[in-house]
């Protein structure tokens, strides 16, 4: 069983503009009008919509709906420990980015992310932070997949210490791992 504080707010500076956000437990963020909205606008800026939601969601928008099912889903996870999704605010409380270890694997586990295209630089240190707080859980390795094209999402998992793993590739993707 994953072991993971409580409640998490530990500050993640942007190393682009030098700001403050800050980490939380996807099961601690408030289910407001305006944090559904900015989830919802984020998840169909060009980049994610492309990269997460295209083929999915067969063209159509990411909508409201989703957003708060997709907030249950981070609830049920931290609730039956079976995955832990965290989010990134920036001083309004607004969420700018997301990472989750989307099992309680200890070997292995995968890890994925996005971020708000206004928020380039909050990324890396995100990752990193979640890296720890997984290390601390007790998860013993993790791996990552990018799409072959989407150089920042590799460029943040070598920054974070994540390897290329030439044994695993798909037509779509390149898979990386992570011994903690």
């Amino acid at each position: 069983m994953m072991v993971f504080p409580s409640s998490i707010r530990i500050p993640v500076r942007n190393h682009l503009t030098g700001r403050t956000c800050y980490l939380v437990r996807g099961d601690e963020v408030s289910r407001t009008n305006e944090c559904l909205s900015g989830i919802v606008a984020i998840c169909n800026e060009p980049a994610i919509y492309k990269g997460l939601f295209a083929r999915l969601l067969a063209g159509q928008p990411y909508t409201m709906n989703m957003a708060v099912e997709w907030l249950a889903w981070a609830e049920e996870g931290w609730r039956n420990n079976t995955r832990f999704c965290f989010m990134t605010l920036d001083v309004r409380g607004d969420v700018v980015a997301a990472c989750d270890i989307k099992s309680a694997e200890v070997d292995g586990a995968e890890v994925g992310y996005w971020t708000s295209s206004s928020h380039r630089g909050v990324m890396t240190n995100t990752v990193a932070t979640v890296i720890q707080l997984a290390a601390n859980a007790g998860f013993r390795s993790l791996m990552a997949r990018a799409q072959h094209a989407n150089f920042r999402s590799k460029r943040v998992m070598e920054r974070v210490g994540f390897l290329p793993d030439p044994a695993r590739r798909d037509e779509s993707h390149d898979y990386f791992l992570l011994s903690l």
